[in-house]
């Protein structure tokens, strides 16, 4: 059964007019999990008289709503507009407000002596922003670490990924939390949605398993000042595999480089098992968000996923569609 919500649309803060909904012919919003930017798009009957299109640079409020108390909100700012003629119709897009155009802008720094934890609330402070940061993947203090000619996001995705952590910006707050694990910044672990056979759309359902990038170890390696020599860390990762993954870049530290091992081991095994569906309307339904299956297969029932994007699809004669895609929740 369909899901027909309703939808409230504002731009620059001004609640759009009756025109705008009747000339729309879809609509769709897309959360991402991690520094992916979230996005809208919106495509319009565009037939004479042509319609006027919100401005490049507008910050666009989109809320989907149902009669089940689950919603939706989320703030773009509008940075495509397209035109399509004979048959006459126009596409707007935009990305997420949250980040930034400042943080794209390159920066040479360093810091002594700090934790994750101070690193990443000094750049979220930077902006304004609040922060959320799991201890979990936020203790770790570095005697020394830079940022060389390295934009902001990029700095701190690299972090996260030498932590374990997942890195993004929603509704004014920068998050720091565990990746793949489903917790709150608290470490609260979330409570799984549950997707039952009655709510997939027929033939949206895919759950694949892969041995492609199985280690049996990860290795990282750490450059030993007063010694003057590199040397290595190594940590189990598969039991059931053989080879062993090695990272790359080099590490300032035993603990560092055992950390980032972990951190790939961990997210390897995660990786060898993926899900994608779409399901009648759930704007609830976040990135980051854990579900798990019921009625659907017995291999397949009581495993949990994380949510990594959730697409919410609206249109006049459809209503709302959520697809979503998401990995093996971490151990």
């Amino acid at each position: 059964m369909a899901t027909h919500p309703k939808v409230l649309v504002t731009v620059d803060g001004k609640p759009v007019s009756g025109l705008f909904f009747e000339r729309l012919i879809s609509l769709a919003v897309t959360d991402r999990e991690g520094v992916q930017s979230d996005a809208v798009e919106f495509t319009f009957n565009d037939a004479a008289p042509h319609f006027e299109s919100p401005r490049r640079g507008a910050v666009v409020s989109v809320t989907i709503q149902t009669g089940t108390g689950g919603g939706f909100a989320g703030s773009y700012v509008v940075d495509q507009v397209d035109m399509t003629c004979l048959p006459y119709t126009m596409t707007v897009r935009g990305h997420s407000a949250d980040f930034r155009s400042e943080m794209k802008t390159n920066k040479t720094r360093h810091w002594d002596g700090r934790t994750v934890r101070d690193i990443v609330q000094d750049i979220a402070g930077g902006y304004g922003l609040q922060s959320k940061v799991s201890d979990a993947v936020s203790g770790h203090q570095y005697d020394w670490i830079g940022q060389q000619d390295e934009t902001d996001l990029a700095f701190l995705e690299r972090l996260s990924e030498r932590h374990g952590a997942l890195f993004t910006i929603k509704a004014g707050v920068l998050l720091w939390l565990k990746r793949g694990a489903g917790e709150t910044a608290g470490g609260t672990v979330m409570d799984a949605s549950v997707i039952d056979a009655a709510s997939l759309i027929a033939g949206s359902c895919r759950i694949s398993e892969q041995d492609v990038d199985r280690f049996a170890t990860v290795k990282a390696y750490w450059q030993d000042l007063g010694g003057a020599a590199r040397r290595e860390v190594v940590v189990a990762a598969d039991p059931q595999a053989t080879g062993e993954r090695v990272l790359r870049s080099p590490f300032g530290s035993a603990a560092e480089a055992r950390a980032a091992a972990q951190a790939a081991a961990r997210e390897g095994q995660r990786g060898l098992v993926e899900m994608s569906c779409a399901i009648n309307g759930r704007p609830d339904l976040m990135a980051g968000q854990p579900v798990t299956f019921a009625g659907v297969r017995p291999s397949v029932d009581g495993r949990e996923f994380i949510l990594e994007t959730v697409q919410q699809s609206f249109s006049k004669g459809g209503g709302l569609r959520t697809s979503l895609s998401g990995k093996l929740r971490a151990e």
